[in-house]
């Protein structure tokens, strides 16, 4: 259009000058053949000039200058993850954080898988890729190796927060995301027809399981082969899957101690290789009195009160009289790479709004999930709900899963190594090196 517009005041200059020298011309062609060859006689007296008055002034009108009105600014492009269940209830807090914090931003919730897959898209074909991401310690895993977030500038206080959900965001020095909430917690489901009392240590888990044994039922399901519950069994033997130096270290008596204790559970539970989900369908139909699950299978348990009339209990206490604990994955708001200046204060300025007490006791009435600033654990919103409140137990002290190579080599390994132990081809001992042995293999490569 300014192509346009310049084109038109060229030609209208050219065609006033055109007009101009014509009327020029023909003012000359209309005077008198005489007036042009005659000069005029010289006059005898010489003529009196009279002056003509100059106009009056007059004062310039004064401009109106009308005001350019601001554009508003471009809302910050949110992607959330999470489960379909609490997928609406997510949206309503973040646009009600987001408009508390003065933040305009536009959702695209979907689940984990969903929401990977077609960011990867869109950066491979070079599109801009979310200013921010709402995510478990997976999606940060998955999203920083990809180079589509950025560390964050100003860490959260570690004595504020689930020490979990720092160590689930931080390789290295850096910290790569926002705690929000932690999730994954595992808990101690208990069919009430079965078991009156939820037993509080392992020695009464132990005791439990044998006598709900048997006549078609079983006393205990759980993960058998799945690293999340052998974090919680090495718990309870005092030893961890990673060192001081956060390389691996399993080949210990802990570790041993650990498949022991493992070994002596799975006899209470359906005959091998009976796999996580099986076990799960048969605490749902009410076949297993004990259950060690994760928050993720709470939903699916709630429902079934035909078959399943549900307990929920704290993990058992360990040996020494601790609560066990088990790994609790974090949740977290994560700053886009391309994400700067004054996009990325506000950016900053909702995660300070989520993470206030109000928001934070919100999380977890509206999403299920612990809240991750540790002075939240004691609102009501936490400990009226029974599941957040035996989460909260042990909160505390619950290990973190770091965004690192080294970890997941070690849960690998401990995947790959379990299943022939159960079947009785492997001591504790031969399984402890091997899994040692094949972490290390994988953590150095």
């Amino acid at each position: 259009m300014a192509d346009i517009v310049e084109t038109s005041s060229l030609s209208t200059a050219r065609h006033v000058r055109v007009v101009i020298l014509v009327l020029f011309l023909l003012a000359a062609c209309g005077q008198p053949e005489a007036s042009r060859l005659t000069p005029s006689p010289t006059p005898t007296t010489a003529p009196v000039a009279t002056a003509t008055p100059l106009p009056a002034p007059t004062t310039a009108p004064t401009a109106t200058l009308v005001p350019t009105r601001t554009p508003a600014p471009e809302p910050l492009t949110v992607w959330a993850a999470g489960d379909e269940t609490h997928r609406d209830a997510l949206i309503r807090l973040l646009m009600d954080a987001a408009a508390e914090a003065g933040v305009p931003i536009r959702i695209n919730a979907a689940s984990s898988d969903a929401m990977i897959a077609t960011v990867r898209v869109a950066q491979l074909d070079g599109r801009p890729s979310p200013d921010v991401f709402w995510g478990t310690g997976d999606d940060l895993a998955i999203l920083r190796t990809s180079g589509l977030i950025q560390p964050i500038q100003h860490a959260t206080l570690a004595q504020q927060v689930l020490p979990a959900t720092i160590a689930g965001a931080t390789d290295g020095d850096q910290q790569w995301g926002v705690p929000i909430g932690a999730q994954g917690f595992l808990l101690l489901f208990y069919n009430r027809q079965l078991v009156t009392t939820a037993p509080g240590s392992m020695d009464a888990l132990i005791a439990t399981a044998r006598a709900q044994t048997g006549g078609g039922t079983y006393g205990l399901v759980a993960g058998w082969v799945e690293a999340r519950w052998f974090a919680l069994w090495l718990d309870i033997t005092g030893g961890e899957m990673l060192d001081d130096t956060g390389m691996p270290s399993l080949d210990s008596t802990e570790t041993m101690a650990a498949l022991e204790l493992l070994r002596t559970l799975r006899r209470y539970g359906p005959t091998p290789p009976s796999t996580y989900d099986a076990g799960a369908r048969l605490f749902r139909r009410g076949r297993a009195a004990l259950a060690i699950d994760g928050d993720w299978a709470l939903e699916s348990y709630r429902h079934l009160t035909g078959t399943l009339d549900l307990g929920i209990a704290p993990l058992p206490l360990a040996s020494n009289g601790r609560p066990a604990a088990a790994p609790l994955t974090g949740v977290y708001l994560m700053y886009g790479a391309a994400l700067d200046g004054a996009r990325l204060a506000q950016a900053e300025q909702l995660a300070e709004t989520l993470t206030g007490a109000r928001w934070q006791a919100r999380i977890a009435r509206d999403l299920g999930m612990l809240p991750a600033i540790t002075s939240i654990l004691v609102d009501p919103a936490v400990t009226t709900d029974p599941a957040l409140a035996a989460a909260a137990g042990y909160a505390a002290r619950a290990p973190g899963i770091p965004p690192t190579r080294t970890i997941r080599c070690a849960w690998d390994a401990v995947e790959i190594a379990l299943p022939p132990f159960l079947l009785g081809q492997r001591t504790a001992a031969e399984t402890a090196t091997a899994m040692q042995r094949r972490a290390l293999a994988c953590a150095t490569q």
